[in-house]
């Protein structure tokens, strides 16, 4: 789990930023809520499946309330 910062406009992420490295998304693949463990009071995360401007396609997750981002997952 790589933590990231992430610029968002109405809601939705624009572009992100991880080292030193500025991604730019180019397209919303897909978006999607996963309600964990809620029996452990886990809390929801928000994941958005974006492509990019270096040609990557990243899965983008978030703690909504902890405004916590990171790559969940990276697709080859």
């Amino acid at each position: 789990m790589r933590k990231v910062s992430v610029w968002l406009r109405e809601g939705v992420p624009q572009a992100f930023r991880s080292g030193e490295q500025t991604v730019v998304v180019t397209a919303i693949l897909d978006c999607w809520r996963e309600s964990g463990e809620w029996w452990n009071l886990t809390p929801e995360i928000w994941v958005w499946r974006v492509q990019c401007d270096n040609q990557g396609i990243y899965e983008l997750a978030c703690h909504p309330l902890q405004n916590q981002w990171w790559i969940a997952r990276i697709y080859d």
